[in-house]
């Protein structure tokens, strides 16, 4: 047995042996760790060793999540990791409640951009065959037929990859309402394959389920790149029928996945939220904060996109910088129309709206600077704790 297959074993049989005895998963006696951590806070899960031998604990029941490789974590009163962080996945922060992105949030306008990229070569290919055609008429025939296939084909590749940069919602986020004890998620349902809208957010649905019918889970998948398989991890939640009920009803991630080899950044991820909702934690530990899409800079530090000394976001002056500078300004022919597609494509989608009910409950509308350092570091007492010192006084 393996060293990473040991520790797997060792956690399992720590739930079981509690589980026997009527104590919550992960409990410890007095005096040893805190009795609101679990067993998932003593090791690094970080590398190969660690990741295959958390997801290894899919296997036991007490950690079968739902999906294939998912393992599931333990219940809210139970801490999975003693360095909360939201790793960046956090698009906007309102007093009581946190948004997180998925991928798409950083990914806007690489499709536009490879659409347009595309035409580059076509123009050379049809420069070549139309000078073909001049010296051979006979050709002329089969090589326009071709020449006209071909441009339907590429226009319709084109089409639908600009379409899907400039039509639909920025993101769709999952928004943790803290005050209600609701998470509310997103769904963007703008078709792709519709005539309407020809850009900006179409139809879209939100989704609202009770924090106390929500388990987190890890879940692994493999992408296939050509003949190499790329493992990765992403956090996400299962929503159940109530507290009482494990019938699975719905899933949905939160935030975007990450190698499979960190697993550790995907629990420091779940802790966060766990502790921002359960009202043991701030808006953001110090040295985190919401994640700023390029794309919602000015135009300016759009077009400065890549260059490290030059537009707004600049670093210190510094060998490296000076040597990196000098390498990514060979490429500006490159680097300002990806900077410039992306924040058009940017702008041109819809933000995600919320109903006033919902702003209502979160505090508002989204922070930003000073507000939003006032309320970093706030961590309001629950309801039931707020009753309690109200009877007491």
């Amino acid at each position: 047995m393996s060293k990473g297959d040991r520790k797997a074993a060792r956690i399992a049989q720590r739930a079981q042996q509690e589980g026997a005895q009527g104590k919550p998963y992960g409990s410890f006696e007095p005096g040893g760790q805190a009795a609101n951590e679990s067993d998932f806070v003593l090791y690094d899960w970080t590398g190969q060793t660690a990741s295959d031998a958390f997801f290894a604990l899919h296997n036991d029941p007490a950690f079968k999540g739902f999906g294939t490789d998912a393992v599931l974590l333990p219940p809210h009163s139970l801490s999975v990791s003693r360095a909360p962080h939201t790793g960046g996945s956090v698009i906007e922060a309102y007093p009581h409640g946190l948004a997180y992105a998925d991928q798409i949030a950083g990914m806007v306008g690489m499709a536009a951009f490879g659409a347009l990229f595309m035409q580059l070569p076509l123009f050379g290919l049809l420069f070549y065959l139309f000078a073909s055609v001049y010296q051979d008429a006979r050709m002329g025939i089969g090589i326009t037929l071709f020449v006209f296939l071909g441009l339907i084909v590429n226009g319709t590749i084109c089409y639908f990859l600009i379409r899907w940069d400039i039509t639909g919602y920025r993101y769709a986020p999952v928004l943790f309402d803290r005050a209600a004890g609701k998470v509310h998620v997103f769904f963007d349902q703008t078709m792709l394959f519709r005539w309407l809208p020809l850009w900006g957010g179409g139809k879209y649905e939100i989704q609202t389920y009770d924090w106390s019918c929500l388990r987190g889970q890890v879940t692994r998948s493999r992408v296939f790149t050509g003949n190499t398989a790329q493992e990765l991890a992403s956090l996400s939640c299962v929503v159940v029928r109530g507290p009482q009920d494990p019938t699975v009803v719905a899933q949905f991630e939160v935030g975007g996945s990450t190698n499979a080899l960190a697993v550790q950044l995907l629990l420091d991820r779940w802790e966060h939220v766990r502790r921002f909702m359960e009202h043991e934690g701030p808006l953001f530990v110090q040295d985190d904060g919401p994640y700023v899409p390029p794309a919602t800079q000015s135009l300016w530090g759009a077009l400065c996109w890549g260059q490290p000394l030059i537009g707004p976001g600049r670093h210190a002056p510094s060998v490296g910088m000076v040597l990196a500078q000098m390498f990514t300004a060979c490429f500006v022919w490159f680097t300002v129309p990806f900077g410039l597609v992306g924040w058009l494509c940017f702008h041109i989608k819809d933000k995600p709206k919320w109903p006033a009910e919902i702003l209502a409950s979160v505090g508002g509308n989204p922070l930003t600077g000073k507000d939003l350092e006032a309320w970093r570091g706030v961590v309001p007492a629950s309801n039931h704790e707020s009753g309690n010192q109200k009877a007491r006084s």
